[in-house]
């Protein structure tokens, strides 16, 4: 019988292995990796869901400690099920050796989230560093080989850094692990921690994030963004639960983050570019809670490889966006368009926190963690968020020509039932219902004073949306929208100190 200790050890390493013979033959490959993705999506979260918990040291009694636990396993399901995600919803063609490079990238992010050795994670991290190189050079054109490099440099320097303080930690601790990180200095602790939140890419530290997601190609900038960027979710949050300082402090970074980060989305017009700072405030929403952080981090994942996959259109090819009102047929493209859309819709309403939605529970277990202190400044942060995504939402739908679109659905549909299960579609639906699916899991949450008020924040983002395109000059207004225009600014400081007033009433 093989010991519990060598079949974890080989479940960590065979998909890098699998990945550096799939360099060798490479045309088999593709299925051989999906299937490795799926059944490791499939064991993670049956072990997330069952409370599966073991500790164990890779070698020998001084071996390298792994543990598979509520902060590895929601986040290597999630990076599982997020490069699946993209296998499927292929746009285009990749490099020769992009399916390699993500199950080497799944194995770097599974010791990272596994690891409590500050040396394995560092290895763990650098590798991971290397296949987000190799992914956003994948465009090869300048600004994206550029960005690559910047990407590769700066998280170099990040490791550096990491690494100076995990040899100061040594000095005075004589150990390498995390859970021993409570008897050391203070600067190397500090330094840890930086080296931590710029692989993140949370608050300052952030700053890359943006310019990598709008220059990679659709791809690369979802798992980037629903994989990558977490891969220091997990060390963080470990580091926060052990030592106070370190959890407060991230507390601190955490709402500082989840706030500019929004701020900075709102003002970007690159849509691209405007997912590239959510992460950043979504990620620091995540840093708040030792507990929740790797959960909330999860679904942040899941749903921003959506809304990145589902992003473009090409208006061109699709008459759902025509002006003219005698083209009126209805196609396959035109209905996938609709799939997409309507998964956009879905996945930037979870992130805002809409009831009976993943994002919504686990808002909500994050802001039963937190302290009271920070609760108000938590719930601006929340309106600003639903401020961001109704700016989302708004460009993604606002060409579409709706006279008739629901008509033709039907009709599509009426004719062309089996056309309509293409793969992409039935990824998109599937991802979708289980966002679904995810709140009723902690239905505790689904209190009336709970959905009245996400409700009201998702409204009053609305208005603020409204309130903030006010401050834009539009030549070609409406005469409603100047009116709205004038009550614009009261409408904004109205709706913040509605919300908190609300989120403290009723909390």
């Amino acid at each position: 019988m093989i010991n519990n200790h060598i079949l974890l050890t080989l479940l960590i390493f065979i998909p890098v292995i699998v990945g550096f013979v799939g360099c060798i033959f490479p045309k088999p490959f593709f299925k051989i990796g999906f299937l490795i993705l799926f059944i490791y999506a499939i064991m993670s979260l049956i072990g997330y869901l069952n409370g599966f918990d073991y500790s164990y040291q890779l070698i020998n009694n001084e071996g390298i400690p792994f543990s598979f636990d509520y902060y590895s396993l929601p986040l290597i399901f999630s990076t599982a099920l997020v490069i699946l995600i993209t296998f499927i919803l292929k746009n285009q063609i990749f490099s020769h050796y992009f399916y390699q490079i993500c199950l080497v990238l799944f194995s770097a992010l599974s010791i990272s989230f596994l690891s409590k050795d500050l040396v394995s994670l560092y290895i763990a991290l650098e590798l991971t560093g290397f296949c987000a190189f190799l992914l956003v050079a994948d465009r090869n054109d300048p600004k994206s080989l550029f960005n690559s490099f910047q990407y590769l440099i700066g998280g170099g320097l990040a490791m550096l850094i990491y690494l100076i303080g995990v040899i100061q930690a040594f000095t005075y601790t004589g150990s390498f692990l995390l859970d021993d990180l409570i008897d050391a200095p203070s600067i190397a602790l500090c330094l840890i921690s930086a080296g931590l939140l710029t692989k993140a890419g949370i608050f300052l530290c952030g700053v890359w994030v943006p310019n990598v997601y709008s220059h990679a190609n659709q791809q690369s900038s979802a798992i980037l963004s629903g994989c990558v960027t977490c891969a220091a979710v997990a060390p963080l949050s470990r580091m926060s639960n052990i030592l106070e300082p370190i959890g407060n402090s991230l507390i601190i970074i955490g709402i500082l983050s989840s706030i500019f980060g929004a701020i900075f989305a709102l003002l970007e017009n690159d849509d691209g570019r405007t997912l590239g700072w959510s992460s950043v405030s979504q990620l620091g929403i995540a840093m708040l809670s030792p507990t929740y952080g790797c959960l909330y981090a999860m679904q942040h994942g899941i749903c921003k490889t959506i809304l990145f996959l589902t992003l473009s259109r090409n208006e061109k090819e699709t008459t759902i966006y025509s002006n003219n009102p005698a083209n009126l047929f209805f196609n396959n493209k035109d209905f996938e368009e609709i799939i997409k859309i309507t998964s956009f819709i879905i996945a930037g309403l979870s992130i805002s926190g809409f009831p009976f939605l993943s994002g919504f529970i686990s808002k909500s277990l994050i802001k039963n963690d937190l302290p009271k202190e920070a609760l108000l400044i938590f719930n601006s942060g929340a309106l600003l968020t639903a401020v961001v995504y109704v700016k989302l939402i708004s460009s993604r739908i606002k060409n579409i020509k709706i006279k008739y679109i629901f008509k033709k659905i039907f009709n599509y549909l009426k004719s062309n039932f089996l056309k309509s299960f293409t793969s992409t579609n039935i990824t998109l639906l599937s991802v979708c219902s289980a966002l679904f699916a995810f709140s009723f899991l902690k239905s505790k949450f689904l209190t009336f004073e709970k959905v009245q008020m996400s409700f009201i924040t998702i409204i009053l983002g609305f208005v603020f949306y409204i309130s903030f395109m006010g401050l834009e000059s539009n030549q070609n207004s409406t005469r409603f929208s100047k009116t709205i225009d004038i009550i614009g600014a009261p409408f904004v400081i109205a709706a913040l100190l509605l919300a908190n007033l609300t989120y403290l009433k009723i909390l």
